[in-house]
């Protein structure tokens, strides 16, 4: 450490120790010091920013995406597990479970159970549980009735005039609109559903979606409950935040200091192994909160699964890079 880093520490005393503020890259991070030797930290203010993708805005208010998590996990430290199980329909299955269509193979719904293993502020080991069932037909409605609802901006205001008038409606099996246009029934809760315009340029967007959230569907059903487990988890312990500086939707500008509890430890592997196996024989002596997630917010699901494509894409492209590449040498050979 410099000087100058050295005289900028603040100090102060504490419990017969002293908490010392270290300002790294990613946020003021606080040590304890006890008898000279640094213990284990104590908190973290970490930075998240917009521009980094570690926040989206959605109904007037500020989330935290997955690799915003991912950022403020650096303290927290909390380690994710798959068990070898998950239950499916009463029945326990192998982790994740994937559900295709018995003709295409496609993918239809995934059954993901992860695990989350960390120190509370207490210093106490915290177990958070988590089990998801990700079902692609689900999402790709909710698509269609975000096109269907979506209406026209005019001089920076939302107006009654819909977007897409001619994407799709609402309605019974037996009465296709007569509008123009060539349609598809996809059935919701009996009677109802939607009847879709497949020619309609918003329809059209929906099925390329859907067709790479199939592709994808596993990757992004794994980022989905991983970040519900981190904002569940009370080293971490938030969803939504107030940015602290003066900033608009548009401008993705947005920054927030979060403060993170973490604790340095010595989790190898059959640690982790061991933790795993008491949580999963249900050891009283570990606090353990279970939950299905049930309800996941369709701007969280859209958010997510875009962040996962958009990955996807990229190492596909570079892998085909690389592979040109070696081609194009074995040729010049």
């Amino acid at each position: 450490m410099t000087k100058q880093k050295q005289d900028s520490l603040a100090k102060t005393e504490k419990n017969g120790g002293q908490i010392i503020k270290v300002d790294a890259d990613f946020g003021e991070v606080y040590f304890k010091v006890q008898n000279g030797n640094i213990m284990r930290p104590v908190k973290s203010k970490m930075n998240l920013m917009q521009s980094l993708g570690h926040l989206y805005y959605v109904s007037k208010k500020y989330n935290i995406t997955s690799d915003g998590y991912k950022h403020l996990n650096k303290v927290a430290s909390i380690s994710m597990v798959n068990p070898q199980s998950v239950i499916v329909d009463g029945k326990e299955q192998s982790n994740p479970y994937i559900e295709r269509h018995e003709r295409t193979k496609i993918t239809k719904a995934v059954y993901i159970r992860k695990i989350g293993i960390g120190y509370s502020p207490a210093g106490n080991i915290t177990i958070i549980d988590k089990t998801l069932h990700y079902n692609l037909y689900t999402y790709f409605i909710q698509s269609i009735q975000a096109k269907m609802n979506k209406k026209k901006w005019e001089s920076g205001k939302q107006t009654d005039e819909a977007e897409y008038p001619n994407c799709a409606e609402l309605g019974v099996k037996d009465k296709e609109p007569i509008k123009k246009g060539k349609w598809v029934w996809y059935e919701m809760e009996e009677p109802l559903g939607i009847w879709a315009n497949y020619e309609d340029p918003a329809i059209i967007a929906c099925l390329e979606e859907h067709t790479q959230k199939q592709r994808f569907a596993d990757r992004i059903a794994q980022t989905i409950v991983e970040r519900n487990i981190l904002k569940d988890h009370p080293a971490i312990g938030i969803s939504q935040i107030k940015p602290s500086n003066k900033t608009s939707p548009q401008d993705q500008k947005a920054e927030a200091l979060v403060t993170v509890y973490g604790y340095r430890n010595d989790f190898n592997a059959p640690k982790i192994n061991e933790i795993l196996a008491r949580a999963e024989r249900g050891d009283e002596t570990l606090e353990i909160k279970e939950e299905i997630i049930k309800n996941i917010e369709p701007e969280e699901e859209e958010a997510e699964a875009k962040k996962v494509i958009e990955d996807e894409k990229d190492i596909e492209k570079q892998d085909f890079e690389l592979t040109q590449e070696q081609e194009e040498g074995e040729e010049d050979k």
